[in-house]
């Protein structure tokens, strides 16, 4: 690494960037400077190397994993993935605590809106480096309260992101509303971990939470969505946690029309296939394997599982949470 090299801490991962061209290092600053949450272990490092490519890489096929933007390979050197317009990371080395990766953007393409998929590349950097750590990315929400803990989960637009803030709302605190880390213990207890405290809202919910203001001032979540980013301490001070034990697993659905809440219990089998769908499972059976044994044993732990379905405008009804906690 050189001497221009910015160092980040993404939850239990370390980040050195180095960056050949101010705007890699202004879009990868603004990824992760989003990651605001404290971590007393010793972080695991990933090095990154981003610079610009005469050409678009060769592409990968997806034998790994196939994201929306995104294809990913197994190779000799280690994983290797490419984007939609031509850029690719490219696993290097792995040592005692720490791995680096070379990430190379076509250089007609940084001046276009596809250096959004810059952000695809970095964040499989970070996958990789909380696996590396111990940890499960889980693509889910949580809040916990008075030693209650629950895991949301929802298919993306699935209302996940604003029960979470109206759960905050009510008294609830925290851990993040889209991504979390998993893990079970010695013990056999899971764990939960923040990674952000904030919250992804459609500027919808203003009608439900007007204390959160004119969502349209502010920042896009991302490019592809109308969702804006809200922090939770600048809405409700003091309502955000870093770790807990969960205790339930909750399915969350959106039902667009203007029904009550419908809440009812899932079977372990249901709780062990939600939580799956929160996790991308690549086609590695070794990395696979470990990520279905942490759901199955957060789930083998003791977690209760609901379904819990929400009409469109039921966070108008005080009702609404009133019934959950009482499912609980």
């Amino acid at each position: 690494m050189n001497a221009t090299s910015t160092t980040f801490l993404v939850g239990p991962v370390r980040v050195t960037l180095d960056a050949t061209l101010p705007a890699f290092e202004r879009r990868v600053d603004e990824q992760l400077q989003i990651f605001k949450t404290s971590w007393d272990a010793s972080p695991y490092e990933v090095r990154l190397r981003v610079q610009s490519v005469p050409a678009p890489a060769v592409a990968a096929r997806g034998t790994y994993l196939t994201c929306s933007r995104m294809d990913i390979d197994t190779t000799p050197r280690g994983l290797y993935a490419t984007t939609l317009c031509g850029a690719s990371a490219q696993f290097e080395e792995k040592w005692d605590g720490g791995e680096s990766w070379t990430i190379g953007f076509p250089a007609d393409q940084i001046d276009t809106p596809a250096i959004d998929q810059l952000e695809d590349l970095v964040g499989l950097a970070l996958v990789s480096g909380w696996r590396a750590a111990g940890w499960t990315p889980v693509h889910g929400a949580a809040v916990t309260r008075g030693g209650t803990c629950l895991l949301l989960c929802a298919m993306s637009g699935g209302g996940k992101s604003t029960l979470t803030a109206a759960l905050v709302r009510d008294g609830w605190q925290t851990l993040g509303d889209d991504k979390l880390l998993l893990r079970v213990g010695p013990g056999g207890l899971p764990e939960v971990a923040a990674l952000l405290h904030s919250f992804n809202l459609h500027p919808k919910t203003r009608e439900w939470f007007p204390e959160v203001g004119d969502l349209e001032l502010q920042p896009r979540y991302s490019a592809w969505t109308v969702k804006r980013k809200v922090y939770a301490d600048d809405v409700w001070p003091g309502r955000t946690a870093q770790r807990a034990r969960p205790t339930h697993i909750i399915r969350v659905r959106r039902d667009l029309e203007r029904v009550p809440i419908r809440i009812a219990p899932l079977s372990a089998e249901e709780m062990f296939r939600t939580l799956i769908g929160q996790i991308a499972i690549p086609k590695d059976s070794q990395v696979a394997a470990a990520a279905m044994r942490t759901a199955s044993r957060a789930v083998r732990s003791g977690l209760r599982g609901l379904d819990v379905v929400i009409g469109e405008d039921a966070y108008q009804d005080p009702a609404t949470l009133a019934a959950l906690t009482a499912a609980l």
